[in-house]
């Protein structure tokens, strides 16, 4: 009998694109074989995301208009994983009898049974001691930068957030997991990790006796040690939990990238307090002072949430008072989803959609402008690129990424005067920036 062929579509974060990865890995393991047509696979499986409305959107959409093709010509099994199916159970049957399987967040490792076997429901209430272990992974994008995930799960308990009720609490996974995973990805061509996690900065808070500074130094200074890898980038660090000792530590370890992502979501200490944030202004103000103190160039990124219950006028103008002043390089912005099981879903204070798209409009036209300046200072620098490979435009363009750019969520350094290898180091001028993008050329006096 033939191996089966399947196709493989990771929606939402970073942290999606490990579990999607492990799923590759498992499929190609059992001889399967990868297309890029689902028109031609025997199987397909979507990784889902379901933490706000649009992510819900987009997992439905993509599910149906895959079942759609499935009418037109061949019939592969349709796996929905993740996020989606372990948030509303096996009441997707009802809503998308398109699906022949579900696997829940819990049930990744288990994935194979469904996507090659006959199990059609794997929606374990707990997780499973796999996830403590070092998980196969193959890379689905670049070679050359590849995602670490440090921990399941999120403690926290925002107002707006359905993560906890659909990931569970926070588990921090072994060092000595991410040290041979991270071996594994360096061996494979990996030049940069990208640590990720609900909430990095709690790595190890979970742990009886440990303090949550230490446990993420100490891995990131037996990860510093390993031959082979020039960038080590964090998201997700929480403000609350970022003290002098741990900037310091930071700063003595070259290889960790002084790359800032702090999901602040607001800023006025009324809606910190009606979000709970855990944190004031006054707290991120510090926070803010304490990174440009220890940093010389600190590249600081947020998100934010506009439109969230509660939230006047004064407390608007002031978000974008912030937005203008506070001097961030990356500015995130999501309006608020209402989701269902969260405090802020039974809030009386809902604003009317109108409001909130209105505010939504004008904070992302003042982050582009904030971030536009911000861009704008870097023209005539020179910097140093990682190489990630032929433009989306055109095979004869290269780009890549300079410190400053997180993959994925930020944007591209697009090269000009050569065509450098994917993984390389290379030094180029910037010429040219936008909001989001630098234009750079490799042709150095």
């Amino acid at each position: 009998m033939p191996p089966k062929r399947f196709h493989l579509v990771a929606l939402g974060c970073p942290k999606a694109r490990v579990e999607a990865e492990a799923t590759l890995a498992a499929l190609l393991a059992r001889g399967a074989r990868l297309v890029d047509d689902p028109a031609r696979a025997d199987v397909v499986v979507v990784h889902t995301c379901a933490f706000i409305e649009d992510a819900r959107r987009e997992s439905v959409d993509t599910l149906l208009e895959l079942a759609a093709a499935r009418r037109r010509g061949r019939r592969p099994r349709l796996v929905a994983a993740g996020c989606l199916p372990q948030r509303y159970g096996a009441a997707l049957f009802d809503l998308l009898p398109e699906i022949d399987a579900l696997v829940g967040c819990n049930d990744l490792p288990r994935l194979v049974e469904a996507a090659l076997g006959r199990a059609r429901l794997l929606l374990s209430p707990r997780p499973d001691a796999a996830e403590r272990r070092p998980q196969p992974s193959v890379p689905s994008q670049l070679r050359h930068v590849r995602y670490l995930k440090l921990a399941e799960g999120c403690s926290r308990r925002c107002a707006f957030c359905a993560i906890p009720a659909i990931r569970g609490p926070a588990r921090s996974r072994p060092a000595a997991t991410l040290l041979e995973e991270a071996r594994r990805r360096i061996d494979d061509g990996a030049v940069e990790l990208v640590l990720v996690a609900q909430d990095v900065s709690r790595y190890g808070a979970d742990r009886p006796g440990d303090r949550v500074g230490p446990p993420l130094l100490r891995l990131l200074e037996r990860l510093a040690r390993l031959d082979g890898l020039r960038w080590i980038r964090l998201l997700y660090l929480y403000p609350d939990r970022l003290d002098d000792d741990f900037l310091r530590g930071l700063r003595d370890l070259p290889p960790v990238l002084p790359y800032f992502d702090l999901p602040l979501q607001h800023v006025t200490d009324r809606m910190l307090r009606r979000m709970r944030r855990g944190t004031r202004r006054r707290a991120i103000d510090a926070l803010l002072d304490r990174i440009r103190a220890t940093f010389p160039e600190p590249t600081l990124r947020t998100s934010l949430i506009v439109g969230h219950p509660g939230e006047t006028e004064a407390d608007f103008r002031e978000l974008r008072r912030f937005v203008r002043e506070a001097g961030f390089d990356r500015i995130g912005l999501f309006r608020y989803s209402d989701e269902e099981g969260t405090p802020a879903f039974d809030d009386p204070d809902k604003l009317p959609p109108a409001v909130a798209r209105r505010r939504f409009r004008a904070l992302r036209a003042e982050a582009r402008r904030a971030m536009r300046e911000r861009q704008r200072r870097l023209r005539g620098r020179v910097v140093r690129v990682l190489v990630d490979g032929p433009a989306p435009e055109s095979p004869l363009l290269r780009v890549g990424r300079t410190a400053a750019q997180a993959p994925e969520i930020d944007g591209l350094t697009y090269l000009v005067g050569g065509l450098p290898p994917p993984g390389r180091f290379v030094a180029a001028r910037i010429t040219r920036t936008s909001d989001s993008d630098l234009v750079a050329d490799l042709r150095l006096p």
